[in-house]
């Protein structure tokens, strides 16, 4: 249930907390632009996010004097976004529960729907350091997890 709680580790209620603050800034341009525009309005805010993480993240690695990020393993090293609280398995790599998911599902179709067009953030994530990531399963989209698959 999509429920904050003060006692959840600070990373799970901040990332709660964001989700729902994301849900109704993107309900709010559904409403008085049109699914359509309203889309496209959120895709492109979430792609201005994802390319300022990827500069985050590799200004950081420039900073630790990290090179080149050619593996997964070196991602995580400057990864911006913590784990705490998702339940994830390395082999398959797939993510079994996402606390953002958690809030977006309680707002039913719309929540699941603008929460699917935040998930593409991953894609620009990893292919922002040269990964190709395939998709096939998506919490945000009825499956029962999220899949990672890197190339």
């Amino acid at each position: 249930m999509g429920r904050i709680r003060s006692d959840e580790p600070a990373a799970v209620r901040n990332a709660k907390l964001m989700a729902k603050l994301y849900y109704y800034m993107a309900k709010e341009m559904i409403d008085r632009l049109g699914k359509e525009e309203g889309s496209k309005a959120i895709k492109a805010a979430v792609t201005a996010f994802g390319n300022d993480r990827v500069a985050s993240m590799k200004e950081e690695a420039a900073e630790r004097g990290i090179e080149k990020i050619d593996s997964v393993l070196d991602y995580f090293k400057v990864r911006d976004m913590p784990s705490d609280g998702w339940i994830n398995t390395m082999e398959p790599p797939t993510c079994q529960y996402c606390p953002l998911h958690d809030i977006w599902n309680d707002f039913g179709e719309l929540g699941n729907y603008v929460g699917s067009l935040y998930c593409d953030v991953d894609y620009i994530l990893f292919e922002g350091f040269g990964f190709k990531l395939s998709r096939e399963n998506c919490l945000t989209t009825g499956d029962k997890y999220c899949d990672f698959i890197l190339r």
